[in-house]
């Protein structure tokens, strides 16, 4: 069988509007393909690499699949392989660990302890027929059924299937809220009539991210890749919390430029640290190890002291 990459779809700022739309969770874990035949079982990443010897819990499931349904192959999924923290968020720190894992012997161990599922929101082959020319909501109205025939559940993390699927809602707003309500990744909007198109980032699917903002200080930014370091306080100490580029465009970029020059305390190669003084809004997806997840600049903010800008402040806007 050949290795599809996967559709992607396009970063939106906002749910699109119109009754051509639906909506489904976005979880943050590994885009992956699960393929299953009379011969075997293909289960690969968006990069098609593969994904069997690290995540057996999901090849199990799999081998079930093939043994009660063999008249009903080759089939492919589309899906996200997640570890769950709740039916509306997945860990991305947790699956990022069991990805790199390379022992054995872990591999097995940790998949009882922190099982993975597969998220699966697309039927692409049943039977060997090929619906990747078939309406998304078509797609879609097919693996529900199938799922429903074959007793696997929806999202649900108590559940011991480690297949399940995403169900889909023609109300994006109530699904967006009921997604920052659980701190959950964000909601990904489908065009009712959209294809499967391999390999392709589409605007027939947008991906819209529910995202924290914070208050940060620019500590350094570095000329060579034009990234600003932020930093928070913590206590009396400077906690780094990572780079930012992305946002940083036209006047702001000329403002911050500017600032670096007029704060600048010493340098080092490339890299310019300047006196913390500048507060800066920043929206991010998470906060990992410290650092920012996907943070984009918003604005500057110089009504905010930079005093004002703790860890203290950053987690009780998280609501930790």
């Amino acid at each position: 069988m050949m290795r599809h990459k996967p559709m992607l779809p396009t970063l939106s700022s906002r749910l699109p509007g119109g009754e051509d739309w639906y909506y489904e969770i976005k979880y943050d874990g590994f885009r992956s393909l699960l393929y299953i035949d009379q011969t075997g079982i293909d289960f690969y990443s968006r990069n098609l690499k593969s994904l069997n010897a690290n995540f057996p819990e999901i090849i199990t499931e799999a081998e079930r699949i093939r043994e009660h349904v063999s008249n009903e192959l080759p089939l492919l999924f589309d899906g996200e392989l997640c570890i769950l923290e709740s039916d509306f968020k997945a860990s991305f720190s947790a699956i990022q660990q069991r990805g790199r894992l390379k022992n054995e012997a872990k591999i097995q161990q940790q998949q009882t302890i922190v099982p993975a599922t597969l998220l699966i929101f697309d039927l692409l082959i049943q039977n060997g027929k090929n619906l990747m020319n078939v309406s998304y909501t078509q797609r879609k109205k097919l693996l529900q059924e199938w799922m429903d025939i074959q007793q696997f559940s929806k999202v649900t993390k108590n559940s011991t299937n480690r297949i399940q699927w995403i169900p889909f809602s023609p109300d994006g707003h109530t699904l967006f809220q009921q997604v920052k309500k659980h701190h959950g990744e964000g909601v990904v909007a489908k065009r009712d009539k959209s294809f499967w198109l391999p390999g392709k980032r589409t605007k027939d699917w947008l991906k819209v991210k529910s995202l924290f903002r914070g208050f940060f200080i620019i500590v350094g930014f570095d000329e060579k890749n034009g990234y600003a370091h932020v930093a928070v306080r913590d206590g009396s100490e400077w906690l780094p919390m990572g780079v930012v580029s992305h946002g940083l465009e036209g006047k702001d970029r000329e403002a911050l430029i500017q600032i670096v020059k007029n704060n600048q305390i010493y340098k080092t190669g490339s890299l310019i640290e300047i006196a913390p003084r500048i507060c800066v809004e920043l929206a991010f997806l998470e906060i990992y190890k410290h650092q920012l997840r996907q943070p984009r600049f918003i604005q500057f903010r110089l009504d905010i002291h930079w005093e004002d800008c703790t860890w203290q402040a950053l987690q009780k806007k998280m609501g930790n």
